[in-house]
């Protein structure tokens, strides 16, 4: 499930660009609200993996800007072991776009889009379904809204709708909706933090999800974000982000992780006849490093390494009951991706941004 949210811009300024800014005069108070950030994450990763009832979409909101970028990333997912016998490996690709306008001085609206493929190959599985599902597809787009309250808060809101399915799925039954909205706090400039929550109808099941979102540039070349790209654990989770060649600013070095919880319709002509529009439940924790490059003006290119360190298979039949549920081991991945990004060619379009 991929949900979306605005980049506020030059309203509040909550989300990050890619590129260096410079050090903040007071930096005092930084590590108790980075303190503050990682244990909110940490406790929102144990409610969405302990329970059934409150989870993590699978991407959580991205970036969207005047002339905001376009990207992409192909991930593999090395074979690993699956408890019970059998390996997983899994092949993705990630594809996300958007655009925003400021349509007043404090109401900003944009359009967005994303697409993702997941091919999971299962091998040698002993137990209930030796090949629970195969190719998933999953797509939805938003409509959605960032309205600035005053020079240091702004809410942000975002309606939920998606598609998620296995080659065969009936997709009238594997429809996903709902909302999510969170407040946003701005420290100083390029140093915010925003909380919230949403709720989802998600394939027989209601869900519920922590949001957390975080802009925090320490000095130049330093920064804490929640990163908008498409790739292994994006949009979503948090990057520390770093550069570093004091001489060229194009290359830099990301850190991070998220919580994934993928979910979707089974096909309607399933090889186990039991799960005929079931439904499959795959949720990760992947670590990554990204080494980044703007390699033209508007292009960047992303290179990941990384693992999955929690993994969990879940099958359910058509109405949401639990058939059987397994995990597998740590699984290391690599990636690329590229970004396009054409804000510096597009900000004299922009209305003005009002009294920020």
């Amino acid at each position: 499930m991929k949900i979306f949210f605005l980049q506020p811009g030059k309203f509040a300024n909550p989300i990050a660009s890619d590129g260096p800014i410079a050090a903040p005069s007071t930096e005092k108070f930084w590590l108790g609200w980075v303190s503050l950030i990682f244990l909110s994450l940490l406790l929102g990763l144990s409610g969405c993996a302990g329970t059934s009832t409150i989870e993590g979409p699978s991407r959580l909101p991205r970036e969207i800007t005047p002339g905001s970028p376009v990207s992409a990333a192909v991930v593999n997912q090395f074979p690993s072991g699956v408890s019970g016998g059998g390996s997983l490996r899994v092949f993705s690709v990630y594809s996300e776009a958007g655009y925003a306008y400021n349509v007043s001085k404090n109401l900003q609206i944009g359009l967005s889009g994303n697409y993702e493929y997941d091919d999971y190959s299962f091998t040698g599985l002993n137990f209930y379904a030796p090949q629970p599902w195969n190719h998933v597809h999953s797509f939805g787009g938003s409509v959605n809204a960032i309205y600035s309250l005053s020079d240091k808060w702004s809410m942000m809101f975002v309606p939920i709708l998606e598609a998620a399915g296995q080659n065969g799925a009936e997709w009238s039954r594997a429809l996903i909706y709902g909302g999510a909205g969170a407040a946003v706090y701005k420290f100083g400039k390029d140093r915010s933090i925003g909380f919230g929550a949403g709720a989802l109808y998600n394939l027989e099941q209601a869900s519920f999800f922590p949001l957390v979102v975080v802009n925090w540039k320490f000095n130049e070349w330093l920064r804490l974000s929640t990163p908008y790209r498409a790739g292994p654990a994006g949009p979503g989770g948090v990057e520390l982000t770093f550069y570093p060649l004091k001489t060229n600013k194009d290359l830099r070095v990301g850190l991070g992780g998220t919580y994934l919880s993928k979910r979707f319709r089974l096909s309607e002509s399933n090889s186990n006849s039991n799960l005929a529009n079931g439904i499959g439940e795959y949720d990760t924790i992947p670590v990554f490093l990204r080494l980044s490059y703007l390699i033209l003006p508007v292009v960047d290119i992303n290179l990941y390494g990384g693992a999955s360190v929690y993994n969990y298979i879940r099958v359910e039949d058509s109405q949401g009951g639990r058939l059987f549920h397994t995990h597998q081991n740590v699984a290391p991945f690599i990636g690329i991706g590229l970004s396009l990004n054409f804000e510096k060619y597009t900000k004299k379009l922009e209305m003005p941004p009002g009294n920020f």
